[in-house]
Parts: C-alpha cells; structure tokens; sequence
C-alpha cells in the first residue's frame, strides 16, 4: 500500500466503543441493562468468544466472554475503539510513521455490524487500539 503523503484521508471521529473482559457475558448484560438501563444493541457469538454490545446515549461497552478464560483476567479493559472514517489511506499514513499493527490487515466482518472494518494496534505505553469503520 504506497501512501506517500500526510493529508491523504482518514480520521478518528469519535470513540466508538470500550472492549472489557467478562467472566459472564450473561451476568454482565443483566447488570448492565437491568441495573444500569444499557439497552443490548448487537450479539455475536464466534467460536469461542462471546460479544455483546450494550449502549446508554453514546457510551457503548463491549462485554467480551472467551471461552478461554486464562486469556486475559475478567474486569479488565481490553481496548479501546475509536471511530474512524477512510481507515485505509489512515492506517496507510500511520504505517509510514512505523505505527506497527497487530495483523498488518484490515479486517472487514460481515457478521460484524452488517460489515464493519477494523484493525488493531498499541499505543506507545502498550495500550490497545482498535480502529472500527461502521459499514
């Protein structure tokens, strides 16, 4: 992907959701919308991993279950999305800045939001970064 330039698109527009590590998936959307008012936007479930999606205004939490429980500890923020537009000249411009992307790719997930992209990288203390384009 040549890119070559600073100003040739893309933008982060908003935060688009925080991904957080659940023991229950089931127990975290009773809370969540029962307790707090959330409303359940969006379910998937993928292999082994458990997504649910709630959503207050424009707080939205990704409630992350893996099947794999010793992944990462339960309770924990594992990244956090922000909304961009035109990912690919985007995640082009910080490539050339030797911005190191975990897969190198974007992915486009149909079952994803009706097809939303997205790709993932760290911040310089290590943070997780995801850039989500809704379709």
């Amino acid at each position: 992907m040549a890119c070559k330039c600073d100003s040739c698109g893309g933008a982060v527009v908003g935060l688009h959701h925080i991904g957080v590590h659940v023991k229950d998936a089931r127990v975290s959307e009773k809370f969540y919308v029962e307790d707090l008012g959330f409303e359940k936007t969006h379910e998937f479930v993928n292999g082994s991993t458990t997504l649910i999606f709630v959503k207050a205004g424009s707080c939205i939490i990704e409630l992350i279950e893996n099947m794999n429980k010793d992944e990462r500890p339960v309770g924990t923020i594992d990244h956090i999305a922000m909304e961009v537009k035109d990912i690919e000249p985007f995640v082009c411009r910080l490539t050339e800045k030797m911005v190191p992307f975990d897969t190198g790719v974007i992915s486009k997930n149909d079952w994803l939001f009706g097809g939303a992209k997205n790709i993932f990288f760290k911040g310089p203390d290590g943070e997780r970064i995801e850039f989500f384009e809704m379709p």
